[in-house]
């Protein structure tokens, strides 16, 4: 039993980073605008150009709603939640000199980054850079208990 929680505290980061990025993932697909654009009348509709040249700025896939700034409850909730359990492993493994990671400060900086950061830009960019950073801090994380927790 205990081995088998020494393995879930070790997993369990990077289990919880694949989860986020899936629900991410998920709501983008179902929460989300893309706009196509079609080059041939780009080139030849002035009407359509200015309307195009209006959104292709802030990119052809957005979310519904304010763009810039992440207002899902469930995102903010899965991201807090990320930032939460970082907390507790960087808490669980800073008792014993040798096991002591900063590790999952890396990935807390990844939930942190959508929820700090508005740049005026399509929020989608920072979701994503957030998860990436979030999930190789994870896998850091991973490597750096494995041999602690064997």
């Amino acid at each position: 039993m205990l081995l088998y929680l020494s393995n879930l505290k070790r997993w369990s980061l990077l289990i919880y980073s694949i989860f986020s990025a899936l629900v991410t993932v998920i709501y983008i697909m179902f929460n989300s605008t893309y706009y196509k654009l079609d080059l041939v009348r780009y080139s030849n509709d002035i009407d359509y150009y200015n309307k195009m040249s209006a959104i292709l700025p802030k990119g052809l896939l957005q979310l519904n709603g304010n763009f810039s700034q992440l207002d899902s409850p469930l995102l903010i909730i899965v991201y807090l939640l990320g930032i939460l359990i970082c907390l507790i492993f960087l808490i669980l493994n800073w008792n014993p000199y040798y096991k002591r990671t900063y590790t999952p400060l890396i990935s807390m900086l990844g939930f942190l980054l959508p929820l700090l950061i508005r740049n005026g830009e399509n929020i989608i960019w920072m979701l994503l850079l957030g998860l990436i950073i979030a999930f190789i801090g994870s896998i850091f994380y991973v490597f750096a208990v494995g041999k602690t927790y064997k």
